[in-house]
């Protein structure tokens, strides 16, 4: 297994890490700041995989295949644990990116049923929206914990630019969706 497919892995596995640590520990003011700080580091794996991938020509199809999943996986992880403390306010928002994830994912398997050697990779609007996602759930998990210490205006601007770029990680979101659609569709036709 390459570099970059441990890199893949290790982001599956910081999601599980995640996960345990905030349902554990749920209460304490410094697993708020470690979370933050495994999300950051696994989502900069995100970034690293497929640099070192294209770099050394170490693409692979479970590259393809995974590294979106992983991806997918930590978002969720993540915004569930933001809904649980309040910071994303609606969980309809969570289940447009699910039903999202799920129809780019179909997409994906069907093409690749069809054609082997076709595997969709993230297009411009989809890793733009992954790292908008990253970036505003970052910032929203680490407005909490510094919230939970410090009450001020600060901290509002902080939310407040947090959840406009989760809004915009949401339309991106839907149009790398609608448009990773759209050109697979003829995988789809019934002739």
């Amino acid at each position: 297994m390459n570099l970059p497919n441990k890199l893949t892995l290790s982001r599956i596995l910081a999601v599980l890490v995640i996960t345990l640590l905030y349902f554990i520990f749920k209460d304490a003011i410094w697993n708020i700041y470690l979370i933050a700080g495994l999300f950051l580091l696994a989502s900069f794996t995100d970034f690293l995989d497929g640099k070192i991938a294209r770099k050394y020509n170490l693409v692979t199809g479970f590259g393809k295949l995974m590294d979106p999943l992983a991806d997918k996986l930590l978002v969720i992880a993540l915004i569930i644990i933001l809904i649980d403390l309040g910071s994303i306010p609606y969980i309809w928002l969570l289940l447009i990116v699910i039903a999202r994830e799920l129809l780019v994912l179909g997409v994906r398997l069907v093409a690749l049923e069809q054609d082997k050697s076709n595997v969709i990779a993230a297009d411009f609007f989809g890793k733009a929206k992954t790292m908008t996602q990253m970036v505003s759930l970052t910032i929203l998990i680490l407005h909490y914990g510094i919230s939970l210490s410090v009450d001020n205006t600060f901290t509002n601007v902080i939310y407040y630019v947090g959840l406009v770029l989760f809004y915009i990680s949401m339309v991106l979101l839907v149009i790398s969706g609608t448009e990773i659609f759209i050109k697979n569709k003829k995988y789809f036709s019934t002739k």
